[in-house]
């Protein structure tokens, strides 16, 4: 008989869902077509001008994004960045905040030459100096516009609720006069200053470059690199050992290097003065062999006694520490390579040649002459630009530095005062470490495409001298009063290293510095979100021109999000062949379409053949059968799923489609809700069923929960949470018990369902909207159709978001206790009937010893049946329990003990089986 009702309401609920769908459902799509949603939803935002700043007296949130380079596409890095700050602005927004954050693009010199470079040579045959700078700037231009529109509509494909009245680019007129007149302000503050030293050089791109574009290779043995320019491979990993004559005596001293192309700019030997193997040779002179002449040896407390033989060759014109000990000594200075990797006349019969085969030649010239003595394996560290992938030199030129000393001890102070707040405050220590140690900042650059630096020269007796002016006019009148009106007035050629301009970027894009409207309302920014790997190279330079030019520090906290690495740990860049796009997981992509883009962009010169090849073997180990179709949303999930404050955040694609997955329960979910619903009166119940009142505790939980977790910025504890929610507490377990309660048609009941299922899924959209915001608001929309309750509004950056102030009423903390209970005999039954078919129609019976526990039980008989998906479930006191033959016994607990009744004896065989097999595993836990 009980098999028979229970078919009776499989039956009963399908046809009253296939009548249900073929009138109210008609027009409910299956699932959410998440490509319509994008494209109508930020239409919809943008005509309704949602992201224009709506002042009021509220606090508001004030963010910059960081700019994206005009060199290419957003790469996953900057979905992050971009979905971070748009959760932040959509939650500010819907508590009522008003909110600005704006957008801009950067012109990225180097990277954007570069780039630009590699076109023209690969698609045109001609470079930047055949064309000339002029035509080669416009070229860049046609080329920033085409990227930046690009970046624009990848923007918005990802949701990001972007202020565009307010957009800007930082090659810009207005950004330019910005820079100049922050460059003309330090300078008259004596904070800049023009002098020789050495500087990091790329001979590929003949350019200073920063520290933020070198990347260090560590070796640990001999191996082989392809450096740009050079035919054959390069060989690193080796250290050669050099005799030394000392004059006037049958001892020679012996040193280690790396760098034997260099021993042409050997000004003297130097040993550590406490070294008692070298002590008696301090101010003795050796014979260098190959510059035919005597160079000193010194003591100096800089060198390395443990390193090499602990006599080191001084070569001051391409090491750091040389250059200080030479300093120290007044050595002489003799440059050896030349801007273009080349050796100089210094070398000598090698002039002209490349520096890496002149290693080789200057090697073959030493075991000649008979003073190498050996040459052997040595771990190394080699300094690569991050943009040519060659090996950076170390060159003395004239260049323009910023004095950074006492900007970074007020840097320092703001955090240590807790002015200036750092997430995850795990960078504190490194943050004081840097600014403690900071090095003065060489902000020149000699490439075509950037801020040309304002100052000019005038020749005076053969020596430049400088003047720093808003423009030529300007430098003119000085010059004219200084130096008379005889002269001739140049521009410096050089360009603003990029991180300058970014640096002023705060106050910059407010309008200074004039004190503008925005600057006054809008500036210091709330938050600066970015990537800990620029803390130092672009925040700590945000904070010290800042709090230097404007005297205010440019933003009040600094997020930092980790590494976005792939699903193995390995960061995402070219050389390992892991880079996915967005727009990829986005929209979907087959392995044919990914091979064609990555063909394109070496064809394009983007990339050359190494990386291609590199890209294609990665793309068929990682995508065998391409990126599934995600959408939007799912990716936006799946980016905050993990904690961003972590150093690494491993990204897998295969997340994408579980979010994907997600997203459509709860687009099933309302389909059901539709379904039994929406032909009943939607008000509060007079007498709310236990498990109604149970799962609007919580809902009020999850609110509170993401709220606090979105305060503390842990985007992935809001989203753990939703999840949590959603598919585990409201879909497998509260939405299965409701379809009892409608089955029992008892009024109140049905009241009580009805209002909570509708309550929690209005509320739960809303709550979402800030992650998944096209989904959020095409699902709500539709809803609001039916259902009179919902608001009728375009999107829901229009309606308030859950606050727990709202909902805590709801919470109660028994009744979640009490239901742990249940949900534990819920899983019990789930383990021990696991792969055991409900078509055996088994019956579960529950024997309690307390009365308390059999009344609630009872109360709650529908959530055991729906999270158990078995009809047949009974309450027992002990006292009135029989037991049946056809059973297997579980005790649960002492006060709960949990009989399966199957007919089937093979079954229930297995089913004693599976019971013992938990107990003695719980046994042996214990």
């Amino acid at each position: 008989m009980k098999f028979n009702k229970s078919l009776h309401f499989i039956s009963y609920y399908k046809y009253r869902y296939n009548k249900f769908s073929t009138q109210t459902l008609s027009d409910f799509p299956k699932t959410f077509n998440h490509k319509d949603a994008e494209h109508e939803c930020y239409k919809i935002w943008e005509d309704n001008n949602y992201f224009t700043v709506k002042n009021n007296e509220k606090a508001a949130l004030k963010m910059l994004l960081p700019p994206p380079n005009v060199t290419g596409t957003l790469h996953l890095g900057h979905a992050l960045t971009v979905t971070i700050q748009d959760i932040l602005a959509r939650w500010y927004r819907m508590k009522g905040h008003p909110v600005v954050w704006i957008p801009g693009f950067d012109h990225a010199g180097i990277a954007t030459q570069l780039m630009v470079e590699k076109y023209l040579s690969k698609t045109k045959g001609v470079n930047k100096s055949s064309i000339g700078r002029e035509q080669f700037l416009s070229l860049i231009w046609e080329w920033k516009n085409e990227k930046q529109s690009m970046i624009k509509s990848q923007l918005k494909a990802l949701g990001a609720s972007l202020d565009w009245s307010k957009e800007y680019f930082t090659m810009s007129k207005e950004h330019n006069n910005t820079v100049i007149e922050a460059f003309v302000i330090l300078n008259n503050r004596n904070l800049l200053y023009r002098k020789k030293d050495l500087i990091n050089w790329c001979p590929a791109l003949r350019s200073a470059i920063s520290d933020i574009e070198i990347e260090r290779l560590y070796i640990t043995e001999k191996i082989q690199l392809q450096i740009p320019g050079y035919d054959k491979m390069v060989t690193f990993g080796e250290i050669a050992r050099i005799a030394y004559p000392v004059k006037d005596s049958n001892d020679e001293i012996i040193v280690a290097t790396t760098r034997p192309e260099t021993v042409f700019g050997d000004v003297a030997i130097a040993v550590h003065p406490d070294d008692e193997r070298y002590a008696k040779y301090i101010g003795q002179q050796v014979w260098h062999t190959l510059r035919k002449t005597y160079i000193p040896v010194v003591s100096d407390p800089l060198v390395d006694k443990e390193f090499g033989t602990g006599a080191l060759k001084i070569t001051p014109a391409h090491d750091p520490l040389d250059y200080a000990i030479a300093v120290n000594h007044q050595l002489d200075i003799i440059q050896v390579i030349d801007e273009y990797g080349n050796i100089t006349d210094a070398g000598r019969q090698f002039k002209g040649l490349p520096r890496f085969t002149a290693r080789e030649k200057v090697l073959n010239e030493m075991s000649n002459e008979g003073i190498l003595r050996s040459i052997s394996d040595h771990e190394m560290c080699i300094p690569l630009c991050s943009r040519s992938h060659d090996v950076v030199e170390y060159l003395l030129k004239e260049q323009w530095f910023v004095k950074c000393k006492s900007m970074a001890e007020k840097a320092v102070e703001a955090v240590k005062q807790g002015n200036l707040k750092i997430i995850p405050d795990t960078h504190k220590q490194l943050w004081y470490d840097y600014l403690d140690n900071v090095r003065d900042w060489c902000i020149s650059r000699q490439i075509w495409w950037g801020h040309r630096i304002p100052a000019y020269y005038v020749t005076i007796d053969g020596e430049n001298e400088w003047i720093v002016a808003r423009n030529k006019n300007d430098a003119n009148i000085i010059a004219h009063n200084k130096y008379g009106s005889n002269i001739e007035l140049c521009q410096d050629p050089d360009v603003l290293d990029t991180w300058f301009s970014s640096a002023i970027l705060p106050f910059a894009v407010m309008g200074w510095p004039d004190q503008t409207e925005d600057f006054k309302r809008y500036y210091p920014l709330t938050l600066m979100e970015t990537g800990s790997d620029i803390l130092f190279f672009w925040v700590a330079r945000m904070v010290m021109l800042g709090l230097e030019l404007t005297n205010r520090l440019p933003f009040d906290e600094v997020l930092l999000h980790g590494l976005l690495c792939d699903a193995y740990g390995k960061k995402m860049s070219k050389t390992v062949g892991n880079i996915v796009s967005p727009e990829n997981i986005i929209n979907g992509s087959t392995l044919n379409d990914l091979t064609a883009q990555v063909k394109k962009n070496c064809e394009t010169g983007i990339i050359n053949e190494t990386t291609l090849k590199r890209m294609l073997s990665a793309n068929k180990k990682l995508f065998p059968n391409g990126i599934p179709e995600c959408g939007a949303d799912a990716l936006r999930m799946t980016l905050c799923s993990h904690n961003i404050k972590n150093q690494h955040i491993n990204f897998d694609i295969m997340e994408c489609q579980t979010n994907k997955f997600f997203c459509n329960k709860i687009w099933q979910a309302s389909k059901y809700i539709l379904l039994m619903t929406s032909e009943k009166v939607y008000e509060k119940p007079a007498d709310m069923a236990i498990i109604d009142r149970w799962i609007l505790n919580k809902l009020c939980l999850m609110i509170n929960v993401v709220n606090d977790a979105l305060m503390q910025r842990d985007f992935h504890k809001a989203v753990a949470s939703i999840k949590k929610f959603m598919y585990y507490e409201f879909c497998d377990f509260y939405l299965e018990a409701t379809k009892w309660g409608f089955k029992s048609e008892n009024t109140d009941v049905c009241t009580s369902h009805t209002y909570t299922l509708r309550k929690c899924i209005e509320v739960v959209l809303r709550t979402c909207a800030p992650i998944i915001p096209y989904f959020s608001d095409d699902l709500y929309r539709r809803l609001s159709n039916e259902f009179p309750e919902f608001l009728s509004v375009p999107s829901l950056m229009e309606v308030p978001y859950p606050l727990p102030e709202q909902f805590n009423k709801w919470r109660d903390v028994s009744l979640d206790e009490k239901m742990q209970e249940v949900l534990k005999i819920i899983a019990e039954i789930r383990r021990v009937m696991a792969n055991t078919s409900k078509k055996l129609n088994p019956e579960v019976h529950i024997v309690t010893r307390k009365l308390e526990d059999f009344n609630f039980f009872n109360d709650v008989i529908n959530i055991i049946k729906g999270g158990t998906r078995i009809f047949n479930i009974r309450i027992f006191s002990e006292g009135n329990y029989a037991e049946n033959k056809n059973s297997v016994c579980y005790p649960h607990t002492s006060d709960c003990t949990i009989f399966i009744v199957i007919e089937n004896s093979t079954v229930l065989e297995q089913l004693q089986k599976n019971i013992s097999d938990k107990t003695i595993a719980l046994e042996e836990q214990n």
